[in-house]
């Protein structure tokens, strides 16, 4: 058995000679070009995707190589995974030279290797440099081109591959910054083999909602902190590829919402990991953010526009204002720049900073004194943060709608604190809590609109139309702030899950 500890890079060809004349500031040991096919083999009903493993056939000057992959991870684009190799004859599989402690419990290895068949292949060119760094480390370096093929259809195939052969995994990180200065270029989080699947299977990236993450009630804190990190940064990569992907900008609001995550958590932990506010990547997390700010102020209009403006219809010439409100949409980055963006250097070299932070941080794992359980801490800060909130809200029946968005803010951040400790209590009184709190979220949305069409009216220069349209801000507020005031009362009346009775 081997374990693979690889970088990745999904790359752009057009800078082929940037990679090289990066390359060529290293030592370089041996260089060569090969082709390689690749046939990757499950069943039907993908078993060895439910086993967590890949099995693939590898064809390179007319001699085959079998090749399992087991359950490993995936941190940002550092990927680790044990892999088991044999040499067969032909181009079918061959299960039982494997060592057999590789398969399931009662696993008929025979029936399996019969059932298995052709999902997908990958040919490519590989060109391969063995490069030497400082301490005596050898990384071996792979720029494949190629396709991914199905009967469904193919994809392209243009990655660069750092793989650890000997020495200290720290130089994979020093080369990756090198090659994470190559413009177009960012860091893959998805391998060759999840892309087939996905072509052969005909799935695309779905947006996903953020989900509370894994920590749970036997984590120690300091692992409760690696978990979130990880949590927050599967869930930027992943919409990163679902905006790539699709162009949906829907999917950005969930990666805007990963890095707030991130952000949340730092506040969360800051006691707990002295520097943490200081780490390398904080200054990048920030600049993500402001970078997506804007998203707010589209879904506020994509609200007001959806349906064909129906929010907006009992408006005098509420046309005008549907104008007004593409014009102001039209003014938000465009796609160009948002892809930009995303393959930029600067992006790049956050999620590789990060990835390169979170793996020293497990290393070192927080030698000292034994910390609090992660029960009593999730306990304290949920109650410290939801009982300011709770505060905040007192005094109901003088309540103003302004109020109400002052306390925004402070909402999302305990809903972030909610998915980032709430999976160390039982669920369905989670849940329930979570709920009363995240209809108010909503209400504040509308009133997110309210405000702009308010906004719309001050610039209204017909008096006559600007005194309609504060007349409908008004009667809007008035009816939002009623119904919102229940909510917060019954919000306020729920019983917190964070306490056990007794």
């Amino acid at each position: 058995m081997e374990v693979e500890i690889e970088l990745k890079f999904i790359f752009n060809a057009t800078f082929a000679a940037d990679l090289y004349n990066t390359l060529s500031n290293f030592h370089c040991i041996s260089h060569k070009t090969q082709f390689l096919h690749n046939v990757y083999f499950d069943t039907a009903e993908r078993r060895l995707r439910q086993f967590d493993m890949g099995l693939r056939v590898r064809t390179i000057d007319e001699k085959s190589v079998q090749t399992i992959k087991t359950a490993g991870r995936v941190i940002g684009g550092l990927h680790q995974r044990p892999e088991y190799n044999e040499p067969i004859e032909g181009l079918r599989p061959k299960l039982a030279r494997f060592n057999n402690k590789i398969w399931p419990e009662n696993c008929d290895i025979q029936a399996l290797e019969q059932s298995l068949t052709p999902i997908f292949s990958t040919d490519f060119e590989r060109q391969t440099w063995l490069i030497e760094i400082a301490d005596g480390t050898l990384i071996e370096v792979a720029y494949d081109t190629g396709f991914i093929e199905t009967n469904k259809g193919k994809m392209p195939i243009c990655e660069v591959e750092l793989e650890l052969v000997k020495g200290d995994e720290k130089q994979l990180f020093t080369l990756g910054h090198e090659i994470a200065q190559i413009p177009d270029v960012r860091l893959g989080n998805v391998s060759k083999a999840q892309r087939g699947y996905m072509l052969a299977d005909n799935a695309t990236f779905q947006i996903k909602p953020l989900s509370h993450s894994s920590v749970s009630e036997n984590d120690s804190i300091q692992q409760a902190l690696l978990i979130n990190m990880q949590h927050g940064l599967k869930q930027l990569q992943y919409h990163e590829n679902c905006y790539i992907e699709n162009k949906q900008i829907e999917a950005l609001q969930e990666l805007l919402k990963g890095v707030k995550f991130l952000h949340q958590n730092i506040i969360i932990f800051k006691n707990e990991l002295p520097g943490l506010n200081k780490a390398p990547w904080i200054e990048d997390l920030h600049w993500l953010a402001r970078s997506f700010s804007w998203l707010d102020e589209h879904f506020t209009q994509a609200r007001l526009l959806e349906d064909k403006a129906y929010y907006l219809r009992k408006l005098p010439k509420y046309k005008s204002i549907v104008s007004t409100l593409k014009e102001q949409q039209n003014a938000l980055p465009d796609s160009a720049s948002i892809s930009a963006l995303l393959t930029s250097n600067r992006y790049c070299q956050f999620v590789l900073s990060f990835t390169q932070w979170l793996i020293l941080i497990e290393k070192n794992t927080f030698s000292g004194k034994k910390s609090t359980s992660i029960s009593t801490f999730s306990s304290d800060y949920l109650n410290k943060a939801w009982g300011q909130l709770s505060l905040s809200l007192k005094n109901s029946d003088t309540f103003t709608a302004q109020q109400f968005l002052a306390s925004q803010g402070m909402l999302e951040s305990n809903l972030l604190i909610g998915l980032s400790l709430g999976n160390v209590f039982p669920e369905k009184k989670r849940d329930q809590f979570h709920s009363h709190w995240a209809d108010i979220k909503q209400g504040l949305n509308e009133f997110s609109m309210i405000n702009l069409i308010n906004e719309i009216a001050l610039d209204e220069t017909d008096s006559a139309l600007q005194y309609d349209y504060l007349k409908w801000v008004k009667r809007k507020e008035k009816s939002l702030l009623s119904a919102l005031l229940q909510s917060k009362q019954q919000a306020l009346l729920k019983a917190v899950y964070w306490r056990t009775e007794g």
